[in-house]
């Protein structure tokens, strides 16, 4: 976009330069002037055409500067969208160290609460056993003393 407003640029002040000249050789005929009439005629045909072709190269840089102006809003709206996306990027990515944290917290717990099982498992199997084994016993005293 730069470029082409340069280039815009550059076409206006060529347009202006020849303007000038154009406006500065009637002038030089206005001074001394030539009884030519074909060729006052010509000359202020290409005048009018100059004048046009300038009009409607401002027009032009016109259109040009108010794209430019919507695109550079454009772009500073998409900026800020950047920003906010990045900022909930920045903000997700946290809440998921976080998350992790937890769930390794959590497996840790289950882990432990595993063993914890297993353990008071093989402690109730112990019991049971020593359970049986007693009353194994006491149905042995109990029948030797029938």
């Amino acid at each position: 976009m730069y470029d082409q407003l340069k280039t815009l640029e550059k076409m206006i002040l060529d347009i202006k330069k020849q303007y000038q000249l154009v406006s500065a050789e009637l002038n030089h005929f206005k001074q001394q002037p030539n009884h030519n009439v074909e060729e006052l005629s010509a000359l202020k045909k290409q005048h009018s055409a100059n004048t046009a072709e300038r009009d409607t190269l401002q027009q032009q840089l016109s259109d040009l500067d108010n794209r430019y102006q919507s695109l550079a809003e454009a772009h500073r709206m998409l900026g800020e969208d950047h920003d906010d996306l990045q900022n909930q990027i920045e903000e997700l990515q946290h809440r998921n160290m976080r998350l992790e944290q937890q769930s390794q917290l959590f497996k840790q717990q289950n882990a432990d609460l595993k063993k914890r099982n297993q353990d008071l498992h093989e402690k109730n199997q112990l019991a049971a056993e020593r359970t049986q084994v007693v009353l194994e016993r006491l149905t042995q005293i109990d029948q030797m003393g029938d």
